[in-house]
Parts: C-alpha cells; sequence; structure tokens
C-alpha cells in the first residue's frame, strides 16, 4: 500500500524542503512538491490529481475551494504557508473535518518594512531619480517631510502594529481602523474609517481580506481622502476596487498609490497601472526575506506534524 502523501505547493516552502523532508519522511509520509512552472498557484482539480492518497498540504495561494475539499476524501490539514487566508474555504473544509492553519505574525516586521519602503519611494521619488542619474542627470525633486504628518493604517492587527511602530519613530502622528481593536487599550489613537480617509496624508491598507473588507476601498471612500494623500497597500489586492482606484489616480483625486498586491496577479500587461507616473507597483513580494521565509518554514512543518498527530 502507497504511503499517505504530504503535498508542499507553495513555492517559498519548496525552496526550504530539503531542510525539512527528511523529518516529514521519517514519521511515514511521502512528499511531493510539483512544480509550478512559472505560476503562483495551483488549480483545485490539479490537486485532486494527488487526492488518492493526500492527507496534507503546506499550501500557497493554491485554490483550495469546495471542489477541493469534496474531492480530498483523506485529507486531514491543510496548512496554509504564511498569513492570508483568503484561498481557502473554510465552510467546506469544516464540514469534511479538515483543519485550517496558517502561520500568524511571521511576517509582521518584514511587511511593515515594505510598507515603509513604499512610503519613502512615493514621496522622495528614489526610482525616478536613480533612473535620472543613471541617464547623466542630475535632478533635484522636492520631497515631503513624515515628520507631523498622519499616518493612517486600516487593520491593526500584527502587521498594522509594526507599521504604527515604524511611523512613529518617523515622528508620524499615527491613527487606524480596526472594528476589532478596543481603542481604549490600543496604543494608537483608534477611529473610524471615514475619519481616517479624511485625515490622513499616508493610508496604509494591512487587513486581511474578508467578505467586509473585500473592496473596502472605492470610490466612494477615496472620495473622502485629501487630495494629497497616498494609499499603500501591503494587504490583498482585491481590498481595493481597481477601476476606482485608478480613476481617483488620473483625475488627481489622489496624490499617489503603492501597490505590493493587486486584484489579479501577476498584474496584467494592459493593465492601466503601468502607465501612471504617480504609482510605485510591486510584486506581492512584501513578506519575502530570508530571515521570514524560514519563520514560516519553521512553524508550517511544526503545525503540520502537529495536527497529523491528532
Amino acid at each position: 500500500m502507497s504511503e499517505p502523501l504530504i503535498l508542499v505547493t507553495c513555492r517559498q516552502m519548496q525552496v526550504e524542503l530539503p531542510r525539512y523532508r527528511e523529518r516529514i519522511e521519517n514519521l511515514g509520509y511521502d512528499v511531493v512538491a510539483p512544480e509550478l512552472a512559472g505560476r503562483q498557484q495551483f488549480t483545485a482539480s490539479e490537486l485532486l490529481d494527488y487526492s488518492h492518497r493526500l492527507v496534507g498540504i503546506i499550501a500557497g495561494d493554491d485554490e483550495l475551494n469546495r471542489e477541493f475539499f469534496d474531492g480530498a476524501a483523506k485529507l486531514k490539514t491543510v496548512i496554509r504557508w504564511g498569513i492570508g487566508m483568503d484561498s481557502v474555504d473554510h465552510d467546506a473544509a469544516r464540514q469534511h473535518g479538515v483543519t485550517v492553519r496558517n502561520t500568524p505574525g511571521v511576517f509582521s516586521h518584514e511587511v511593515a518594512d515594505s510598507a515603509f519602503g513604499y512610503i519613502l519611494n512615493l514621496v522622495r521619488g528614489y526610482i525616478d531619480v536613480d533612473a535620472a542619474v543613471r541617464r547623466g542627470e542630475w535632478p533635484k525633486l522636492e520631497g515631503i517631510t513624515l515628520a507631523g504628518a498622519r499616518l493612517g493604517i486600516v487593520g491593526f492587527g500584527a502587521i498594522g502594529r509594526e507599521v504604527a511602530k515604524r511611523g512613529q519613530g518617523f515622528g508620524m502622528d499615527v491613527v487606524a481602523f480596526d472594528p476589532y481593536v478596543d481603542g481604549a487599550s490600543a496604543d494608537v489613537s483608534i477611529v473610524d474609517i471615514d475619519q481616517l480617509l479624511k485625515t490622513s496624508r499616508f493610508i496604509v491598507l494591512a487587513c486581511p481580506l474578508t467578505p467586509e473588507t473585500f473592496h473596502l476601498i472605492n470610490a466612494e471612500r477615496l472620495a473622502l481622502a485629501r487630495s494629497d494623500a497616498y494609499l499603500i497597500n501591503v494587504a490583498r489586492g482585491p481590498v481595493v476596487l481597481e477601476a476606482d482606484l485608478i480613476g481617483a489616480l488620473k483625475s488627481g483625486r489622489l496624490a499617489g498609490a503603492a501597490l505590493d498586491v493587486f486584484e489579479v496577479e501577476p498584474l496584467p500587461l494592459d493593465s492601466e497601472f503601468r502607465t501612471l507616473p504617480n504609482v510605485v507597483l510591486g510584486a506581492h513580494n512584501a513578506s519575502n526575506t530570508r530571515e521570514g521565509v524560514v519563520r514560516a518554514s519553521n512553524a508550517a512543518v511544526d503545525f503540520l506534524i502537529e495536527e497529523l498527530a491528532r
């Protein structure tokens, strides 16, 4: 009889797998890391090719929908490498008795660092200056001082709190919106989202993608923002209705944006974001540091083994 199978589909975890393979195999499991071939995730039908032996998966942004859970009869646990859980049909998992865990708190420093990297690029134009100097020019772009400016953070979990610490370190006036945080216990002022948008020069999105946050930032909310405000999204792409953001950026309703994540990834070649000079584009890579990858991989394997032992 074939050994039960552990599938590793997350690209970063696949790179780390040689450090963990023996530990998992010694417990009686076969370990398979299928090739992603330049893509970000697997479809449910592709994952179900392994369903006859599949008992556990360390997943990336794969299509873990009802089709997947209905077809994976032997599956015991899904470990979502990283933080985001929006690719998982949690109702279907519960109905099939499959435990689902992520690796919370492993990237809070990294994503907060990236948020400030984006902010600094927006206000000091480092990307443009670098390109100009390489062309033989010597530009003197006027920037914006961060000290004294209001930083509004949407989502005050582990990442949001680290963003706040960095903002305070820059001497910024920090406020946050999070309906699940008690304002009396927070170390920054908790305000409603309308007030945050109306008063913040810098708006950092650091919330999870849920039904409540899907297209949270749309034309109606962008209309509340200051015309000199900058939006930084290090959360999930669909938190922003991109067509509305593009309209605000083109019209001058918003000064600029930095986007690490998008509604469709990789960013389509015909995306209008590519043509806008007041946007800094990322590649959903804010969390990707050597230390962060090791931290998340350690947690993922520990959680996998813990769940399989139940």
